[in-house]
C-alpha cells in the first residue's frame, strides 16, 4: 500500500469523527499557537529594544559600580545589589571627561519620590545629572532652559520636567518659574523637555531632572553615583576609550589589576553596542523560557492524541482484522495509524501557526498602545518552522505506540472481537 493511499485512508478516517478529531488536536493547536505567538512577540520586543538603545547613539559608554559578573547577563540585572555600592564619584566622571577619546560625560543618580504642585501630587522618578546628559541623549528643552554647570556646582534647587509630568502638574498653565515640592524641598521649574515617549519600557516623559549635586544632598543623602554615561568622539575610538576608562578608574580606585581581570574591578564599563547585544541575548533567553512553558500544552496534546488513537485501535479492531485477512501487512497497518496521528498533529500545527501569527499581530497592537511604543509586528520564521517540525514529531512520538499495537493484532482474534 502506497504512502499516498495511506494518507487518503487516514484523512477519511479522521473526517468520519470530526468532533473527536477536533478535540484531539485542540491541545496541539493551543500549544503551537502559544509557542509561535511568544516567539514572534519576543522577536518584536528584541528588535524594538535593540533599536531604541542604538537610537540613543552608538558612541555611548556606560560605567556602573560593582565588579563584572559573567553570570549576570544584563547591565541592569544587578541594579538592586548595586544600590549600596559606592565606588563611583562625581570626580570619576570629571576625570573621564579629560580623556582624549571622550567628548561628553554625564553622572547620574536616581530616586522615586512624590512631586507636589498646589493640590496636585504624583509619584515620579527624579534623575540627578548635569547638562551633558541631554547633549548625550540628544534631547532638547523646548520650553525654558536646562540647568547650567554653575547651578550643578552650587546645588541649585531647579528642575527640568519631562513632557508628560509637566502636563499632569500644570495642564495648560505655563510651568516656567513655578515652584514644585519634592521630598519637602522646593524646586523652581526652569524648563520642559520635548516629548520623547517610551524607551525600554520606561516613559521618559515622566522624569524630573535636577542637578546631580542637589539630588545627592537634598533628595538622596548620598555622595556616590548610580552610573556614568560617556560619549566617545567617534565610533573608531570606542574600544580604546573603554580600555582607557578602565585603566583610569583602576588607578583612581587603587586597584592592582595587571592582567585586566574584569572580576577584580569595582566597576563595569560597557559600550552601547555591547549593552544592546546583551539585552538582545537576555530577551532571547526570556522568549525561549516563555515558549518552553507554552510547549507544555504540546506534551498534553500529544498524550491526548495517543489516548484517542488507542481508543481508535480498539474501535476498529474488526477493520484491522479484515484488512489483514485480505493481505494487508503489519507495516501497512502501522503506516495507516501512524499517518493518522501525523495528519492530526499537522492539521493542528497549521491551525496553531495561523492562530499564533494572529495572536502575535494583535498582541503587538495591544502592547504598543499600552506601553506607548512602536511595537513592530514580527513573524518569527524560526517559530513557524519549529511549529511544523514539532507537530510532525509529536505525531510520530505519540502515534507510534498505538500504531504498533494495531499492527501486532492477530487477524483471527481481531475478526472475533465484539
Amino acid at each position: 500500500m502506497s504512502i499516498l493511499y495511506s494518507f487518503k485512508v487516514a484523512w477519511v478516517a479522521l473526517k468520519t469523527n470530526k468532533v473527536r478529531s477536533f478535540l484531539t488536536i485542540l491541545g496541539i493547536v493551543i500549544g503551537i499557537a502559544a509557542v509561535v505567538a511568544m516567539m514572534s512577540l519576543g522577536a518584536g520586543a528584541q528588535h524594538l529594544i535593540v533599536g531604541q538603545i542604538m537610537s540613543m547613539g552608538s558612541n555611548n559608554i556606560f560605567i556602573e559600580p560593582g565588579a563584572f559578573d559573567p553570570k549576570k547577563t544584563s547591565i541592569m540585572e544587578a541594579r538592586m545589589e548595586e544600590a549600596e555600592i559606592k565606588t563611583l564619584k562625581i570626580s570619576d566622571a570629571q576625570a573621564i571627561k579629560n580623556l582624549p577619546e571622550i567628548e561628553e560625560v554625564a553622572p547620574f543618580v536616581i530616586g522615586v519620590e512624590k512631586v507636589i504642585y498646589k493640590d496636585v501630587s504624583k509619584k515620579i522618578t527624579f534623575i540627578g545629572t548635569t547638562p551633558a546628559a541631554h547633549i548625550i541623549e540628544a534631547t532638547e528643552v523646548t520650553l525654558g532652559r536646562d540647568f547650567t554647570d554653575a547651578e550643578v556646582k552650587s546645588q541649585a534647587r531647579v528642575a527640568v520636567l519631562g513632557y508628560k509630568i509637566a502636563q499632569d502638574l500644570f495642564g495648560n498653565e505655563n510651568p516656567i518659574g513655578k515652584i514644585i515640592r519634592i521630598k519637602k524641598t522646593n524646586f523652581r521649574v526652569i524648563g520642559v523637555l520635548e516629548e520623547r515617549g517610551t524607551q525600554t519600557f520606561m516613559n521618559l516623559d515622566d522624569f524630573v531632572y535636577v542637578p546631580v549635586t542637589t539630588a545627592q544632598k537634598l533628595l538622596l543623602g548620598i555622595n556616590h553615583l548610580k552610573w556614568i554615561v560617556a560619549k566617545a568622539k567617534s565610533k573608531d575610538v570606542i574600544d580604546e576609550a573603554v580600555e582607557d576608562i578602565r585603566l583610569l578608574l583602576r588607578e583612581r580606585h587603587n586597584i592592582y589589576n595587571p592582567k585586566g581581570d574584569l572580576t577584580k574591578d569595582d566597576f563595569k564599563v560597557m559600550s552601547q553596542v555591547e549593552a544592546a547585544n546583551i539585552l538582545s541575548s537576555v530577551m532571547g533567553v526570556f522568549t525561549l523560557f516563555l515558549s518552553s512553558i507554552a510547549a507544555i500544552a504540546l506534551v498534553v496534546g500529544g498524550i491526548g492524541i495517543m489516548n484517542i488513537m488507542l481508543v481508535s485501535v480498539t474501535e476498529r479492531t474488526k477493520e484491522i482484522g479484515l484488512r489483514k485477512a485480505v493481505g494487508a501487512r503489519k507495516k501497512d497497518i502501522l503506516y495507516q495509524f501512524l499517518i493518522e496521528a501525523i495528519v492530526l498533529t499537522s492539521v493542528g500545527g497549521v491551525v496553531g501557526i495561523v492562530l499564533g501569527i494572529l495572536g502575535s499581530f494583535f498582541g503587538s497592537l495591544v502592547f504598543g498602545k499600552m506601553l506607548y511604543m512602536q511595537w513592530k509586528f514580527f513573524i518569527s520564521l524560526k517559530a513557524i518552522v519549529l511549529g511544523v517540525g514539532v507537530a510532525v514529531v509529536v505525531g510520530l512520538v505519540f502515534g507510534i505506540y498505538p500504531a504498533r499495537k494495531a499492527s501486532q493484532l492477530s487477524p483471527i482474534e481481531a475478526l472475533r472481537y465484539e
